[in-house]
This record gives C-alpha cells, sequence and structure tokens, in this order.
C-alpha cells in the first residue's frame, strides 16, 4: 500500500530545474520537430493552431535582404499573415497591391510614402493602389496579411 506520505509531487519549477540540470546535447532538428507536432497534436485545442517563438523554419523572400515565416495560409479566404524580418538597408521595390495588405510594425523602422513607420505603427493599402519604394536603414520585423500570390512561392500556393 503507498502511503501518502511516500507520493513525491513536483511543481513546474522543479520539473524545469530537473530538465535543465540534465544537460546534454540538443536533440537534431528533425527529432525536435517531431517531438513538437506529437506535442501541438495532443495539446492543442481543436480548431486552434499555436508558432512557438523558436521555430527556426525562415524562408527566403524574393527581395534580397528580407526572409519570412508564414503564419498562417487561408486558401479559402485569400490571405496569408507572414512575419517578414528585413536587413538594415534593404530596399523593397515600387509595386501593385492587387489585394488589399496590412502591414504592422513590430520593431525597427521602415519608410513608406514619404513616412518614417516604427514599432507599433500599423498602414493598411487597397487592393488596386501603388507605391514607390520602401526601405529601412535601421532593419525591422514586421507583419503583413496579404494575398498568398503576392509574396509567396507558387509550390506553396497549390
Amino acid at each position: 500500500m503507498i502511503d501518502d506520505r511516500d507520493v513525491v509531487r513536483f511543481d513546474e519549477e522543479i520539473e524545469l530545474a530537473l530538465a535543465l540540470s540534465a544537460g546534454g546535447a540538443e536533440p537534431r532538428a528533425h527529432v525536435r520537430l517531431q517531438t513538437m507536432e506529437r506535442v501541438k497534436a495532443t495539446t492543442d485545442p481543436v480548431g486552434f493552431a499555436f508558432k512557438w517563438i523558436d521555430d527556426d523554419r525562415w524562408l527566403p523572400h524574393p527581395v534580397p535582404g528580407i526572409k519570412m515565416k508564414i503564419l498562417a495560409l487561408n486558401k479559402e479566404r485569400g490571405y496569408a499573415t507572414l512575419l517578414l524580418d528585413v536587413a538594415p538597408g534593404t530596399h523593397f521595390p515600387p509595386h501593385h497591391h492587387g489585394g488589399a495588405e496590412e502591414c504592422y510594425i513590430v520593431s525597427g523602422t521602415v519608410t513608406t510614402c514619404g513616412r518614417e513607420l516604427r514599432a507599433g505603427d500599423f498602414v493598411h493599402a487597397d487592393a488596386g493602389t501603388d507605391h514607390g519604394e520602401l526601405f529601412t536603414e535601421t532593419g525591422c520585423r514586421v507583419i503583413l496579411v496579404v494575398p498568398p500570390e503576392e509574396h509567396l512561392p507558387e509550390s506553396l500556393l497549390r
């Protein structure tokens, strides 16, 4: 018979301390990815999808100096939510918006339409609009909501 005094209960802090003290090598990327996918499959509430900050699957963007993460791709409604990491000195060429575009500045600065936008600023461009070159001297991170075909490779749109 087990006596309640013999049962050891660990709280989250002790679990974390034990995990950190175990040390050892980091798991290979594919092992970590498979493990995280299994955890997500058993813990994410139905209808929700979570992205982890340390997910380092960045994709190249067609414009040099920009890399991106696809946060969401909703083909039925025709939008993609992207996180762009833009290197200092990057220039984004003039372009046409076939669909509406929404841009939230997370960090850094970017200049567009003669205005410098900083962290916390937001800009919306209607479908059918054009604007000149965008650029950043400092580099920036932005969340962009756009029609997928305007930023994603064809292979992801199928």
